[in-house]
Formats: structure tokens, sequence, C-alpha cells
């Protein structure tokens, strides 16, 4: 039997590739931004850059008199059992569900997105 091919040596080598593989996929989940927790997280977890993000929302917030976060995350929420985001942000561009932000034109469930990542930060 050739040495180079043991049984004992492909297990390992095969074992060795899944830790990689798992150590992989799994670090960019561990070494993401860690955020204090909020009542929103939920909904926080479908942005890309909640940072940017928040920024964003800034420009929202300014624009919107007496943001009631409770009930924009559960409009949010809402429209979101039913769609994923993409259909969700889809639909408020055609049905015309638009937010101005800072002379940006946003969809509206996106919008509130960002001004929730924006109270979470504050």
């Amino acid at each position: 039997m050739n040495k180079l091919f043991t049984r004992r040596r492909i297990v390992m080598g095969a074992g060795g590739a899944a830790v990689l593989a798992a150590t992989a996929f799994e670090g960019r989940r561990l070494l993401r931004k860690r955020y204090a927790p909020t009542p929103y997280d939920d909904l926080l977890a479908l942005l890309d850059d909640r940072d940017a993000d928040a920024q964003i929302g800034e420009a929202v917030l300014a624009g919107v008199e007496g943001f009631d976060a409770k009930a924009a995350s559960a409009g949010v929420r809402q429209r979101l059992a039913r769609h994923t985001l993409a259909q969700a942000v889809g639909a408020d561009a055609a049905e015309g569900r638009l937010l101005e932000a800072s002379g940006w034109v946003m969809p509206q469930t996106l919008a509130l997105l960002c001004a929730l990542a924006a109270k979470a930060a504050a």
C-alpha cells in the first residue's frame, strides 16, 4: 500500500479541510462589528452596512416630524412578514411610497430601516 495515501492521512486531511471551511464560513460572522442590543435587531440585521445606513437614517429623521420608532418598526415588520426586503423596496417604489432624505428619494421601507439604525446608534 502506498504510504502517501493511507486511510488515516486521507481522513485527517478531510477533517482539516472541513475545519478550515467552517472557519472561513463563520469567520466573517464572528469578525463583524458588534452593536448594543436593540428592539430592532431583527430588522437591522437586514442592512449591509449599519453605520452607513445610520448616516442616511439621520437625514431621514431630519425630514420626519415626530418619528415613532415603535410604529415604524411595526410597519416594516408587517411588510417584511409577506415579502423579502428587495420585494418590499420594489413595491414601495412602484406604488409611490417614497421618503425624501437630504435631496435623495428613497423607498419608504429602506428609509425607515435607515432611520431605525440611526435611532439605535444614538
